[in-house]
């Protein structure tokens, strides 16, 4: 049996993640009803945006699929998506995102 190369398993571990990556994108565009490819650097952005909120609340990315968090990561970033020309103006949280938050909190999903 052949050996693979580091670089070589280093590019396959690279391939597989931009394949997340562009998954994790797509769904994300779904959730927000966002067709074409016009907004996926700033739709990208916004979701590591709403990654590192839900961490600074104590929420960290789960190592295995969570529906609660990626359904925040969702509302999330649609909210930063929809508000992002409100420059000086304080938007209003999703009104159910905050049971979102509190569930992954709680629930035994995230580190308290």
């Amino acid at each position: 049996m052949a050996r693979r190369s580091a670089a070589a398993l280093a590019a396959e571990a690279a391939e597989a993640e931009a394949a997340a990556q562009a998954a994790a994108l797509d769904a994300c565009k779904q959730f927000m009803r966002v067709d074409g490819t016009d907004d996926d650097e700033l739709i990208t952005s916004l979701m590591t945006a709403a990654k590192k909120y839900l961490d600074g609340a104590g929420i960290p990315e789960p190592a295995e699929a969570s529906p609660l968090y990626t359904l925040a990561v969702h509302s999330l970033t649609l909210h930063y998506y929809d508000h992002r020309d409100s420059v000086g103006d304080e938007a209003s949280f999703p009104t159910g995102l905050r049971p979102v938050i509190n569930q992954l909190k709680h629930s035994g999903e995230a580190p308290l």
